[in-house]
């Protein structure tokens, strides 16, 4: 899953990821069982998301970060990511292969989305992205972006998330030194909220971009 939050909405992303060898559908053009389960899968999300009192609890859970966002409209967004696009192309093992992608479009409920292996690319400019994992003490970072940078807006979510060390370890194509780095402005940044936090009468400087 992957929240994105912006002025007026709060977006859950939940993804479901099938192996990339499964097919969409079998020779005579019927849908596959592996697909059907795949799909069912958005299906349990959305019926968790429509029952009475589960909003709520969402919002209680994952969006930790402040009172700010409690009056925004959740509306969740479904992802499959399964297969090849070359199953859709000639060679795939489908007489009508045009056909069955428009087939399989038309099989997507609201807000939905469907991609396959191949749509798959990096994102470098997710400079503020990390992994999360929620546990009964609450969020616990478990791994950050390759491109992550600090800024004048993590304090918040530093002090919340704590210690960044086990996270900057597992953290992967990172150089030692960036991790250290990270590690200390992620301790400056928490200081600084800290101070922020203990009354108006402390100021303090900010600087600007991402570190």
């Amino acid at each position: 899953m992957w929240v994105t939050r912006s002025t007026s909405l709060v977006t859950p992303i939940l993804v479901e990821i099938e192996k990339p060898s499964k097919r969409w559908f079998r020779r005579d053009g019927r849908p596959t069982s592996e697909f059907t389960e795949a799909h069912d899968q958005l299906n349990d999300w959305r019926s968790w998301f429509a029952r009475d009192g589960n909003n709520a609890l969402f919002r209680e859970r994952f969006l930790f970060l402040g009172e700010k966002y409690e009056d925004r409209p959740l509306e969740p967004q479904y992802v499959l990511i399964y297969g090849r696009e070359s199953e859709f192309g000639i060679g795939g093992g489908h007489a009508n292969p045009r056909g069955l992608r428009y087939k399989r479009d038309q099989q997507r409920g609201m807000n939905e989305s469907f991609m396959t292996f191949d749509a798959l690319r990096p994102r470098f400019d997710h400079s503020n992205s990390m992994t999360l994992t929620m546990t009964a003490r609450g969020p616990e970072i478990h791994a950050f972006s390759p491109v992550y940078g600090t800024s004048t807006g993590v304090g918040e979510g530093a002090l919340l998330l704590g210690d960044p060390h086990d996270a900057l370890y597992r953290s992967v194509m990172i150089s030692d030194e960036r991790r250290a780095y990270l590690a200390k402005r992620w301790s400056h940044w928490q200081q600084r909220e800290r101070q922020r936090n203990a009354g108006p009468g402390h100021a303090y400087v900010r600087q600007t971009g991402i570190e």
